[in-house]
């Protein structure tokens, strides 16, 4: 009779570690093992230029005003006026040159983004916080056509 409660007890404990083996194995897939989430943040231009370093590697999904002044000095504002006045609130865009070519007609207008964010950049424009690159999406973002005619 001990040998039999011996038996179950062994037996119970290696089918409970197995059990905590597989969860522990299931928890530490690649999507769950990867400090970067596949899908992109969904994050403001203020967020974003607030606090760089919270999304620093991250892919995020966010909007603002696109400026090309010239090949290689690309670049993301909160706003028209950010760029207009030279009052900062944006970020550098790491393009390749065939971006560049593809993106261009959308140059001086606001635009959805999504890429990787880089809170440290190498590229400094006058009062941008940081870089936005490994660029994936960039298309036009225009204004609400379904605003009530009150407002308009």
């Amino acid at each position: 009779m001990r040998s039999t409660v011996r038996s179950v007890i062994s037996w119970s404990l290696v089918f409970l570690l197995a059990i905590t083996v597989w969860n522990l194995k299931g928890s530490m897939s690649p999507a769950h093992a990867s400090s970067v989430p596949s899908e992109p943040v969904i994050v403001n231009m203020v967020q974003l230029l607030a606090s760089p370093e919270k999304y620093d590697g991250k892919p995020i999904l966010t909007h603002g005003f696109l400026s090309m002044q010239s090949e290689r000095e690309y670049s993301l504002y909160l706003h028209e006026e950010d760029f207009r006045y030279g009052l900062g609130n944006g970020m550098v865009l790491r393009l390749t040159e065939a971006q560049h070519l593809q993106f261009e007609k959308l140059n001086f207008k606001y635009v959805l983004i999504e890429g990787t964010v880089y809170a440290n950049g190498r590229e400094h424009i006058d009062g941008l916080s940081g870089a936005i690159g490994k660029i994936t999406r960039m298309q036009s973002w225009g204004p609400w056509n379904d605003v009530p005619a009150s407002h308009q």
